[in-house]
């Protein structure tokens, strides 16, 4: 589900506007534009800049969802096609390296940072692209911008994505990705997994996994705007369904229930705000933007952590949408998010070290 930088194409748009009162459409100005049109002056001018870009993106209608395989692997190629130049970019930008490597089975694209050494850390990263879109390969900026930050090596999963993949598989082959690297001997305190929008929710769905099977549980998980119940239930589904500028309920809904169709959708390993967390839990940062309307999902799934005795911190940033971490990676509250996620990883990875 995560639409960043390098991939506003299923319904996103961005765009800094007056109040909504007084916001109007260039087409009919009696006309309001929608909640999502609306940029607080709250945020920073960085921030109102970016939303900026993306007017004509808001004020086109929402393309029609994909609903049959042929239209999955269609959305599926149009991303590749414009993301991966994208990813190149980031790599560059940074000074970051990619190496494909088969991890347990699993196809995985290492990134490491400019002047890398080596401390026996290392982080896992499961991509978003609203369950069936994206790939290791081009969705590499969320990797390349953590391994920047932190100095660690990241390890990025291309994982099947939906409606060839559904939720068994792909936390599958993120969870034989973990065994291989404790199989090489990294030690679990050293392994942290992040992943932002859809790849939080198989993050989290992992982790339940990784427990649940007896393995040694990760040191910690930084999950990105995640979407946790699957079934579309949360107070914020509702009320803020109109206002997130990067997602719009209607559009990704299809690529939900090709990853888990609806009789499925409330196992824990599809929706982990349904996890029994009593059992034990990575401890786990959440960060996520006040328009998002996954906002109660982030709550929800903090609070059951919390409930359960578990570690969790939930860090909201104002007026910021969905994917706000890797599309407003150099903004103030980009910046501060980064900031935030690396003293994380540094808290809970032995012997960390951050940049």
């Amino acid at each position: 589900m995560r639409l960043r930088a390098l991939a506003l194409v299923i319904g996103c748009g961005l765009v800094a506007a007056a109040p909504p009162a007084l916001a109007q459409s260039a087409s009919d100005p009696a006309a309001p534009l929608p909640m999502r049109a609306y940029v607080p002056s709250t945020i920073s001018p960085q921030a109102a800049a970016i939303y900026a870009g993306y007017r004509a993106f808001i004020l086109a209608p929402a393309p029609p969802p994909a609903r049959t395989a042929a239209a999955f692997d269609a959305l599926y190629q149009a991303n590749e096609q414009r993301s991966l130049s994208v990813a190149a970019t980031a790599l560059k930008t940074y000074g970051s390296t990619a190496s494909d490597r088969i991890m347990g089975g699993t196809p995985t694209v290492e990134v490491r940072p400019k002047g890398y050494r080596d401390d026996g850390s290392v982080l896992i990263y499961v991509h978003g692209g609203g369950f069936v879109s994206g790939s290791a390969r081009s969705n590499l900026l969320g990797a390349a911008i953590m391994a920047d930050a932190t100095g660690r090596r990241v390890v990025s999963v291309e994982y099947t994505v939906a409606p060839r993949g559904q939720w068994p598989l792909v936390t599958d082959q993120v969870l034989a990705v973990y065994k291989a690297l404790l199989a090489q001997g990294v030690k679990p305190r050293r392994i942290g997994m992040f992943g932002g929008s859809a790849g939080g929710t198989i993050v989290a769905a992992t982790a339940l996994k990784i427990r649940d099977q007896g393995l040694p549980m990760p040191a910690a998980l930084l999950l990105q705007s995640p979407a946790t119940d699957l079934t579309g239930a949360g107070d914020t589904r509702i009320t803020l369904s109109d206002a997130d500028p990067a997602l719009r309920p209607g559009t990704v809904q299809p690529g939900i229930d090709a990853y888990a169709a609806p009789a499925d959708q409330r196992n824990p390993y599809a929706s982990p705000v349904y996890g029994d967390f009593r059992k034990g839990y990575p401890p786990t940062l959440i960060q996520g933007g006040t328009k998002e309307f996954l906002l109660s999902d982030f709550v929800r799934l903090h609070r059951a952590i919390r409930a359960a005795g578990g570690e969790s911190r939930l860090e909201i940033y104002e007026g910021m949408p969905h994917g706000f971490s890797d599309l407003m990676v150099n903004t103030p509250e980009g910046r501060e998010a980064k900031a935030e996620a690396v003293a994380f990883w540094k808290q809970h990875l032995a012997g960390g070290k951050a940049r």
